[in-house]
């Protein structure tokens, strides 16, 4: 299972981590992972300023934390990921869960 984990304060940014494989399929064949990653990797390489995060990205793992206030522009693209995220658990909740710190 893939867990996202936001954590929020304020209604500010402040962190993301998603961890973990679908397993919805064989390996090279899963399109809940294939999906994740094509969302979480766009939306990190769209980010403005990546110097303002601590950021993270290998096979099965990616991590963002703010280390100052976001800019609107990569708060845009953080709340895209967010929301894309979101719309592949609504059809695949089986396989992808997130939860908000």
């Amino acid at each position: 299972m893939i867990k996202v984990l936001i954590k929020k304060e304020e209604n500010r940014f402040i962190s993301l981590e998603v961890k973990g494989h679908a397993n919805s399929a064989p390996h090279g064949e899963d399109l809940i992972c294939a999906a994740v990653s094509a969302v979480v990797t766009g939306g990190f390489n769209s980010l403005e300023n990546i110097k303002d995060f601590e950021a993270k990205l290998d096979e099965g793992y990616a991590y963002l934390k703010a280390n100052k206030t976001v800019s609107s522009h990569d708060e845009v693209v953080i709340e895209t990921i967010i929301n894309s995220l979101r719309t592949i658990a609504e059809d695949n909740g089986e396989f992808i869960q997130i939860k908000n710190l």
